[in-house]
């Protein structure tokens, strides 16, 4: 039975121009280019709605957990993600067990600034069939309803990965395109500054669009990769529209240290100085 679930697995990542998935996989009882059960579930926002749709070139469905930091982090990241592909013919919906309350998983949405659906599994049925093993876990069908890639979370490039699975089964890159985002080839001269670069613009998108948690993430990111004046402006201003002075204080002295003319760091300075000072403990 293990025997004939591997070939098929290899068949059908050979048909869809795939790689292999990874040695640890997502989901026990389906493998790439299965047919998706496709049940109805309980929206979080009221109603019910498919689990995925016919109407699109590809279906991404992300399980999380509320409580889980992995889980809240893919989620601002697929915020983002979603944000780079809009206008894309693709649908995002999150999943939840249904053994987390609503107001639990209320909670981890707007803390990850979640902007798409999100679908609660009651009794855990969709779980049960498609044998959900690792959260968070993204999955995407394509027009058919198969199973056309799956991506468990990692920490480096996470939202740059589930980007090109998805652009993959959209037919916008190659195989190969594909395969020099799973395995970039090794930092070189400009190459860190430019991947910190990216994610301050992925901020910026999300900040725009007033997302400050997804937009905190990214430029938390940032300055992993490499310390720069803009990550750390726009971080200062972010926060300090959070009312969050204290925090940003050190983030816009590090901006200015860095470029005394940032615009960020001096929008958000400003806005610190002009908040009322906290009233005195009694």
């Amino acid at each position: 039975m293990l025997l004939d679930r591997a070939l098929a697995w290899m068949v059908a990542g050979a048909l869809a121009g795939a790689l292999p998935p990874p040695a640890a996989s997502a989901f026990s009882n389906v493998v790439l280019g299965d047919a998706l059960a496709n049940p109805t579930l309980r929206a979080l926002d009221g109603g019910r709605a498919p689990l995925l749709s016919r109407s699109v070139k590809a279906n991404v469905f992300v399980f999380f957990r509320p409580h889980q930091e992995h889980s809240l982090t893919a989620l601002r990241q697929i915020v983002g993600c979603r944000a780079e592909l809009a206008g894309r013919p693709v649908r995002w919906v999150g999943i939840v067990s249904g053994s987390w309350s609503d107001e639990e998983i209320r909670a981890a949405v707007r803390d990850a600034g979640v902007d798409f659906p999100v679908l609660v599994d009651d009794g855990d049925a969709l779980y049960g069939a498609l044998g959900v093993r690792l959260h968070p876990v993204v999955g995407i069908s394509d027009g058919d309803l198969r199973l056309a890639a799956y991506q468990p979370f990692r920490e480096i490039d996470f939202a740059q990965i589930v980007k090109g699975r998805v652009q993959r089964v959209l037919g916008e890159i190659t195989q190969a395109q594909l395969d020099a985002v799973l395995s970039p080839p090794k930092a070189t001269n400009g190459t860190v500054e430019d991947v910190a670069h990216r994610y301050v613009n992925l901020a910026r998108r999300l900040w725009a669009r007033k997302n400050g948690a997804g937009a905190l993430e990214f430029l938390r990111r940032s300055l992993e990769v490499a310390p720069s004046g803009s990550a750390y402006g726009l971080q200062g201003e972010i926060l300090a529209a959070g009312g969050r002075c204290a925090e940003a204080a050190r983030s816009i002295d590090m901006a200015l240290r860095l470029d005394p003319a940032d615009a960020s760091a001096l929008a958000g300075r400003q806005r610190c100085a002009a908040a009322p000072a906290p009233a005195p403990a009694p």
